[in-house]
C-alpha cells in the first residue's frame, strides 16, 4: 500500500522495493513536471527507473524534428509503450510510468503486465481541472488537439472517483491510489521504494 509520510515537513511517498507506481493524469496536469523535478535526466535514481514518453520524444527530436509531430507521434506512443511492458517483467522494479490513464485500454495492459510480472502496483493521480491543464500544455509549447483534451477531461472525473473506491477499477491489480492535486503534488519531496 502506498502511504504519504511527512518528515520535517517534507513528503515522502513510499513503495515496495520492487513496485510499479503509474503517475496519472490528464495532458498537461503536471506529470512531467512532478517526474523532472523527482528524477532528473542524467541522475542517478538509485535502481529506479522512470518513463516518460516526454523523455523519449526529446531523444527522437533532432532526428524527426523537422518533421509534424502528428506524423511521427504514433510511432512514438508505440515504442514509448513497447520499451514500458518490455521493463515491467519479475524483479523489474522499482518503477515509475507516466501515463494519461485515460485510455482503457492501456490501462487493461499496464495491469496485466504487472499481473503476470508479480510486481504490486501503485497509482497516483494528479487531479488538475481541464483549464489549468490546458494552460500548462501553453506553457510547456505542445498543446493536444482539442477533440483528444476534451474526451481526456471527459473521462477523468469518473476515474478519480472510482480510483478512490477501488483502485483496481482504473487499473487492474492496482493496490492503492493516491489523488493529488498541482499543489500537493509541489510538496512532494521523493518517491522512495524499498
Amino acid at each position: 500500500m502506498g502511504v504519504l509520510h511527512t518528515t520535517n515537513g517534507l513528503r515522502d511517498l513510499r513503495y515496495a522495493a520492487d513496485a510499479l507506481v503509474i503517475l496519472a493524469g490528464i495532458p498537461g496536469a503536471g506529470k512531467t513536471t512532478l517526474l523532472r523535478r523527482l528524477y532528473p535526466v542524467g541522475a542517478d535514481h538509485g535502481g529506479v527507473r522512470v518513463f516518460d514518453s516526454e523523455r523519449l520524444r526529446a531523444r527522437w527530436m533532432p532526428l524527426l524534428g523537422r518533421l509534424p509531430y502528428a506524423w511521427w507521434r504514433p510511432l512514438l506512443h508505440l515504442m514509448y509503450y513497447v520499451r514500458v511492458l518490455a521493463a515491467i517483467r519479475p524483479a523489474g522494479g522499482p518503477l515509475v510510468v507516466h501515463d494519461c490513464a485515460t485510455r482503457p485500454w492501456v490501462r487493461r495492459l499496464l495491469g496485466w503486465r504487472a499481473r503476470r510480472a508479480g510486481l504490486p502496483l501503485h497509482l497516483i493521480l494528479l487531479d488538475v481541472p481541464g483549464d489549468v491543464a490546458r494552460s500548462g500544455q501553453w506553457a510547456r509549447g505542445r498543446v493536444v488537439r482539442s477533440g483528444s483534451m476534451a474526451t481526456h477531461c471527459q473521462r477523468w472525473p469518473d476515474l478519480v472517483a472510482r480510483a478512490i473506491e477501488d483502485p483496481a477499477y482504473v487499473v487492474p491489480g492496482a493496490a492503492s491510489a493516491l489523488v493529488l492535486s498541482r499543489g500537493q503534488a509541489d510538496q512532494i519531496a521523493r518517491i522512495s521504494f524499498g
